[in-house]
């Protein structure tokens, strides 16, 4: 029977990594309390990035009746093990299987929507984008990608004050995917410029998913 269940993945401004190919970005505590965000000057453009990397297989379960013993069900320990060929393994299996019995395998990750949360001040973004993108990695090979979410422009006037920002969802184009391969990883990329009397705000990133796995 397969299980699913889902997450929101937050990502505060502390969390996201960027670079600017112009102008400055700092992480900025603007105020007291928690309002904390990346900052981007006038005149700036960057890339703010976040990898998918707080869920990529669902924890190991051991249910089991009383008097039973340990019987686990499924196998999430493919990206610590694998083969020696760089694929999924079954850690469960061989020698394991015949004390524990065959372990089921997950189905995957699939990302849902991608929700960003910045504000924009002074004058009107120059340009702003966000996407979503899946890279596979294998052993010495060019790596491969694909859009989850392709480039998509974003809201780009001010907001009314630099602490209500936009908090702006784009979804995943029907049906979804769930990814169940080895040493991969969905990155998102907010890509934002700046006009020469605006700044930004940039608060964080998150991501609904879902998990199934058999």
């Amino acid at each position: 029977m397969a299980r699913t269940f889902g997450a929101l993945l937050f990502y505060d401004a502390g969390h996201l990594a960027f670079t600017a190919s112009a102008g400055t970005v700092t992480l900025t505590r603007n105020a007291a309390d928690a309002d904390v965000s990346l900052n981007l000057a006038n005149s700036t453009t960057a890339s703010i990035t976040v990898g998918v990397s707080d869920a990529k297989r669902p924890y190991i379960t051991f249910p089991a009746f009383p008097g039973q013993g340990t019987v686990p069900t499924s196998n999430e320990f493919q990206e610590l093990f694998g083969t020696s060929a760089g694929g999924p393994g079954n850690p469960m299996g061989a020698s394991a299987a015949t004390q524990f019995g065959t372990a089921g395998f997950p189905w995957g990750l699939a990302i849902l929507d991608v929700t960003v949360i910045y504000s924009v001040t002074g004058a009107s973004l120059s340009s702003g984008t966000i996407a979503c993108v899946r890279n596979t990695f294998t052993n010495n090979a060019a790596f491969t990608t694909a859009n989850i979410i392709a480039s998509t422009a974003i809201t780009l006037p001010v907001t009314s004050a630099a602490n209500a920002p936009y908090v702006l969802k784009t979804s995943v184009a029907q049906p979804v995917a769930y990814e169940a391969t080895d040493n991969s990883d969905a990155l998102v990329i907010l890509d934002l410029a700046t006009a020469g009397g605006g700044t930004a705000r940039v608060y964080g990133i998150a991501i609904h998913c879902g998990i199934e796995y058999s």
